[in-house]
């Protein structure tokens, strides 16, 4: 413990403020500043892991870029004699945990929680999660000259730093802290802006009750409690609420996110309504899209008892689910390995995101990497392209499950970049036959230079857009123009092979690098392109890492393998026969021009009686090939490339699609980018929409960092190592992404 008029990284210690398992925190006098700081330094043994050091400087750039009334400020972190430390917003008053329930107005308690869900929605919308919602990071400042009595939310990161460090091993800590955590933190399913709703409504439901919902005395009794024990009655607890607040609980502190409310402004204004005096109505679970109190209130009698029903995390058997590890340890017995794991001497954090090693997820493995940069976005919940598809999975180029990075580099850093104005060019066919791909990327770019202009007021960034019109005469024409544009930096695009191919050489001779988002064609790498840099893996991978998938986790024997004449069908159905070995079935494997009779290939198909149908191939045909199978009564599981993952299967061949796997070298969006790039754009995002703006933010993060001359964005790409939303991105040499990664998606 420091004592009084000592001096820690030039801060003046005055008094301590408290302490714990992680850190200890200080009044402290600002060395330069006329002010006070709340400084918190952490536990010394932290300094120890360099891996913690990186994260830790990761999640305070990150949260420093909060900017919000209801959110405690980060000024400043660093690292003094072996100690990690953060110095904040220091809030002369007290927290919510001091608070006597017994004397707590139920209005006071709502407007505790209505200026949290402001934080909370806030740092949601920018795609941070707070992991740690409970009433002692709930700070309630004293009134003062010009303030008001105000509530700001504290220690975001902190949570993520104790799932990393698995930190928590006294009982008693453990327990104050699994008290406000949400099923899908416990059960290790991945996290979204629900599970910080849930740890809210907890917290709620102690400052109106005294307790949490589920109180134990042993930590596998309590997780056992957010896993499958109904949520309980608020008003039984504490005598004289409104009945109708019972239903606002069981919707908030519902098992599966799915049927929480939409955000947790709307749970505030739900138990606003709920908690009136006059409420003669009860929240009954709904849509996760519930947007206010009055679209969540059913008028059904206020005495009517709890639903019958109340769902659970998924366990063995759920369908998709079932792959889930935390599933399968549910189903071991959830009790026995908890109180195993803590005699043993540490409890298992099974809260540790998706990017820990070792942690685990849906369908989902460990993934190595860490991002060179140091501020990152939370990805949040992947979405797809297309609505008529879910991402599946994430697979290595031997068809092995590895995880989704869970956080992606931000472009916009620290906000403390100083460059000259400089410029990024994207190309592509904006226009002509190729345009709704084409028009997928802009966007992207354009998303990542905006986030960035906004937060670096010192160094500002262009975008200027080359339209090939879908012609590979007009790339070639424009690369000159690009090469001798001395403000241009880097070129994102194209997103065609063809092109990339038309001025390859003129971009690399001028040391421009160029980065594409969707150029798969394997010889590209080949070609000697100094500046070529793939933001997506090769064509080359595909076939043999769907062929690996389909024999190894999928556990199929028997593929039969049928094709289309295209180079594109015929090289991809070539790849995948040789890597699927004696799984390839001869006697249904077959080749029928497009647009040609599958009457043929359906018999041979029917005879063999396999256990999954590749396509190589494109839409209709795709559409056409499985409709006819499930006509004659095939059932086995139809897998095809990326050329059929495309809307006209769904809408060609309909409900015959359903379970229809398809892969994709692209990345699905996450739903914060997906909004956020509509907004730019003016449209959804696309094929190549997420790899467009991965590149452009690394890109960016070189510009911030002093590598704004061509040739040294080249040599920081050579180098570079970081998470992007849809996938990790390193280089080798030839500017081919290590390793390679290929996307899954399902047909629900």
């Amino acid at each position: 413990m420091l004592r009084p008029g000592e001096v820690f990284a030039d801060y003046l210690i005055e008094r301590p403020l408290g302490s714990g398992g992680m850190a200890e925190v200080y009044l402290a006098r600002h060395p330069r500043l006329p002010r006070q700081v709340a400084l918190k330094l952490l536990s010394s043994e932290f300094y120890a892991d360099p891996d913690i050091r990186a994260r830790f400087e990761r999640e305070a750039n990150l949260v420093a870029r909060l900017d919000h009334p209801n959110i405690v400020a980060v000024y400043d972190r660093g690292i003094w004699n072996d100690r990690l430390w953060m110095s904040m917003q220091f809030i002369d008053g007290t927290d919510a945990g001091t608070l006597d329930h017994r004397t707590l107005p139920p209005d006071r308690a709502l407007h505790i929680i209505a200026e949290t869900a402001k934080a909370l929605d806030y740092a949601h919308t920018v795609g941070i999660l707070h992991r740690d919602v409970k009433p002692a990071n709930i700070m309630l400042a004293r009134p003062s000259p010009g303030h008001g009595a105000r509530v700001l939310l504290t220690d975001f990161g902190i949570g993520r730093l104790r799932e990393e460090t698995q930190h928590l091993t006294r009982t008693g800590a453990l327990l104050a802290t699994l008290a406000y955590a949400s099923p899908e933190q416990l059960s290790g399913a991945p996290l979204d802006p629900r599970s910080d709703q849930y740890s809210l409504a907890c917290t709620l439901f102690r400052l109106l009750s005294g307790s949490t919902p589920f109180e134990a005395d042993s930590i596998g009794t309590l997780i056992i409690g957010h896993l499958q024990t109904p949520p309980p009655s608020v008003c039984d607890r504490r005598p004289g609420l409104p009945r109708a607040v019972d239903g606002v609980f069981w919707q908030a502190l519902a098992k599966n996110p799915a049927d929480r409310f939409g955000s947790c402004m709307a749970l505030a204004s739900a138990a606003a309504v709920a908690l009136t005096p006059t409420a003669t109505t009860v929240f009954v679970p709904g849509p996760a899209n519930i947007g206010t109190a009055a679209t969540a209130a059913q008028s059904i009698p206020a005495n009517l008892g709890r639903p019958p029903a109340v769902r659970t995390m998924p366990g063995p058997g759920s369908g998709p689910s079932s792959a889930n590890p935390a599933g399968r340890w549910l189903a071991a017995g959830i009790l026995g390995l908890v109180v195993v794991l803590a005699v043993a001497g540490g409890i298992y954090w099974s809260t540790r995101d998706r990017g820990a090693p070792g942690a685990t997820a849906p369908n989902t493995s460990t993934t190595t990497g860490s991002p060179t940069a140091a501020a990152t976005l939370a990805a949040g919940t992947r979405l797809s392209m297309f609505p008529q598809f879910q991402p599946l999975m994430l697979v290595d180029e031997q068809g092995k499950q590895v995880t989704p990075p869970a956080f992606a580099v931000d472009p916009a850093g620290d906000g403390k970049a100083v460059c000259a104005p400089t410029t990024i060019a994207t190309i592509g066919p904006f226009s002509g036959q190729n345009q709704s791909l084409g028009q997928s990327i802009p966007g992207g770019v354009k998303l990542a230079i905006d986030q960035f202009n906004r937060k670096n007021p010192g160094c500002q960034v262009s975008l200027k857009e080359f339209d090939t019109t879908s012609e590979v005469r007009v790339a070639a024409e424009l690369a000159p123009q690009i090469a001798s544009d001395s403000a241009i930096a880097a070129v994102i695009g194209p997103v065609f092979s063809g092109e990339a191919l038309a001025f390859g050489n003129a971009l690399g001779d001028a040391d421009l690098a160029f980065l594409s988002p969707g150029a798969s064609n394997a010889t590209l790498s080949d070609r000697g392109f100094r500046g070529f840099f793939r933001g997506v893996s090769s064509d080359d991978i595909q076939g043999p890492a769907i062929a690996r998938y389909l024999t190894g986790a999928a556990g199929f024997d028997r593929v039969c393998v049928v094709t289309d004449t295209s180079p594109y069908g015929s090289g991809l159905g070539r790849t995948l026969s040789a890597a699927l070995g004696a799984a390839a079935d001869g006697t249904c494997s077959t080749s029928v021009a497009e647009g040609a009779d599958l009457a043929g290939a359906v018999s041979k198909i029917a005879t063999a009686r396999p256990d999954a149908v590749f396509y190589g191939g494109y839409n209709p045909d795709a559409a056409n090939l499985v409709e006819l199978l499930r006509a004659a009564g095939v059932t086995a599981t139809f897998v095809s490339g990326d050329g059929a993952y495309d809307p006209v299967l769904v809408e060609g061949a309909g409900a015959a699609a359903a379970g229809a796997i398809l892969s994709c070298l692209c990345g699905p969006p996450t739903d914060w980018f997906a909004e956020a790039f509509e907004t730019v754009a003016g449209r959804p995002p696309g094929t190549f929409s997420v790899e467009a703006y991965d590149l452009t933010a690394i890109v960016l993060r070189g510009i911030a960092a002093g590598h704004v001359a061509r040739a040294d964005i080249v040599s920081y790409l050579r180098a570079y190592n970081g998470e992007g939303l849809a996938h990790g991105y390193q280089w080798n040499d030839k500017g081919e992404l290590t390793p390679a990664r290929l996307w899954l998606y399902k047909v629900p």
